[in-house]
């Protein structure tokens, strides 16, 4: 899925190239928050039709917090252009696919009812 690509784009392309400052700050809150957006799609995928939707929904945050955080990293210098437009790009993607996949279950949910 393209949440394992952006992470894989994170650890090896951009947080070896980060100032020490940044890697241990932003960059560890930021990897953190990548572990737990791929930890909440897991259970999601495993979840029940009801906790499903809730749980897509907590990832879809989860992405946003990390959009944000990117771009912080972005606007302080701590991430080049190139490597935040590629990681946003990637991110943004993962943000439509948690819609859809959202929509899809409210759909379901909808009319089993």
């Amino acid at each position: 899925m393209r949440t394992k690509e952006s992470f894989t784009i994170w650890c090896n392309d951009i947080v070896p190239h980060m100032p020490r400052v940044g890697r241990y700050t932003t960059g560890a809150r930021i990897e953190n928050h990548f572990l737990d957006l791929l930890e909440l799609i897991y259970k999601a995928y495993y979840a029940n039709i009801e906790n499903k939707s809730i749980i897509i929904i907590e990832s879809i945050n989860k992405n946003d917090i990390i959009k944000y955080l990117t771009q912080i990293a972005f606007e302080n210098k701590l991430i080049k252009e190139k490597q935040y437009l590629e990681l946003s790009q990637k991110l943004n993607e993962v943000g439509k696919i948690l819609g859809g996949w959202k929509k899809g279950i409210e759909f379901k949910i909808k009319n089993s009812h």
